[in-house]
C-alpha cells in the first residue's frame, strides 16, 4: 500500500470519520459514497495502529476534504486511477496528445496515474475541476534513470497549456515508494538546487538528488541541455514528437 492507492471498503469493514464536528448530510452522503463501491486514496499514515484514508465530496458548492481511519487494513487495495481512464474527459484538444504521452511514458517503463481534482470528478459524479483546476499525475517509474521521464513531462505541460490552457502538477514515485514533485525536481537540476522534498507512506523528508538519483555529472548536463533545447520548440512540434 502507497500514496495514492485506491481502498474500496467492503461492508464488514468499519470506519470513523477524524472530523466529528462535519454535517450531518455530509457524513450520510460519504457513508453512500463507500456503499456503492466508491474509492477511499490512501494518505500519509501519521496516526499509529489505524489506516488514514481520505475522500472528497462538495455540498451547496462547499468543498470537504475528509479524512477516515479503518481500525484494520484495508482488504481491497488498488493502484491508482489510470489517466487512460480519463482521457475521454480531458479537454479535446489535449486528448490525443495524452493517448501519445501515457505511450511514450509506457515505452520508457513508468505507468501513469491521476489523482486529485480529475479523479474526484470521475469517482463521485461531482463537479470538482475548474478552468483552474492542475491536471494531477503520478509516474510510477521502474527505473532510476529518469531523464527521459522528465522530458516528456515537461513537454507534455508545455503542449497542455497551449492547447487547452491545463497545467499538469503531480508526482513521480521512485524506488517503489519515494514520491517526488516532478516540478520540483525539474526545477532543482536546471538550477542546481541539491534537495528535493520527498514523501513516503510515512514521513516527509529531504533528499539529497545525487542520493536520490544516483545520476553523474555528464547525466545532469545532457538533461539540461536536452530540457532546455526542448523548451524552445514551438507546440506543433511537440504534437509531433
Amino acid at each position: 500500500m502507497q500514496r495514492h492507492d485506491l481502498v474500496y471498503l467492503q461492508a464488514h469493514e468499519s470506519y470513523d470519520f477524524m472530523n466529528n464536528s462535519l454535517p450531518a448530510s455530509v457524513t450520510l452522503a460519504v457513508e453512500e459514497m463507500i456503499r456503492s463501491q466508491q474509492p477511499l486514496t490512501v494518505c500519509r499514515q501519521d496516526i499509529t495502529d489505524v489506516t488514514k484514508v481520505a475522500t472528497s465530496y462538495i455540498e451547496d458548492g462547499c468543498k470537504y476534504r475528509l479524512a477516515l481511519t479503518l481500525p484494520n487494513p484495508p482488504q481491497v487495495v488498488t493502484a491508482p486511477l489510470a489517466l487512460a481512464t480519463l482521457v475521454p474527459q480531458l479537454p479535446t484538444a489535449i486528448q490525443q496528445p495524452t493517448a501519445h504521452f501515457i505511450e511514450r511514458c509506457t515505452r520508457l517503463g513508468c505507468t501513469v496515474h491521476a489523482y486529485g481534482s480529475f479523479a474526484n470528478q470521475y469517482f463521485t459524479g461531482l463537479s470538482f475541476v475548474k478552468p483552474t483546476s492542475d491536471l494531477d499525475l503520478l509516474i510510477v517509474a521502474n527505473s532510476d534513470h529518469i531523464a527521459p521521464i522528465l522530458l516528456e513531462l515537461a513537454a507534455f505541460s508545455r503542449l497542455a497549456s497551449t492547447l487547452a490552457d491545463l497545467k499538469i502538477d503531480g508526482e513521480v514515485r521512485l524506488h517503489g515508494c519515494d514520491d517526488v514533485s516532478f516540478n520540483e525536481l525539474t526545477c532543482a537540476i536546471m538550477f542546481d538546487i541539491s534537495t528535493v522534498l520527498v514523501k513516503t507512506l510515512d514521513d516527509i523528508k529531504l533528499q539529497n538528488i545525487d542520493v536520490l538519483l544516483g545520476w553523474n555529472t555528464d547525466d545532469y548536463e545532457h538533461f539540461i541541455s536536452a530540457n532546455t533545447n526542448t523548451a524552445t520548440l514551438p507546440a506543433s512540434d511537440l504534437a509531433a514528437h
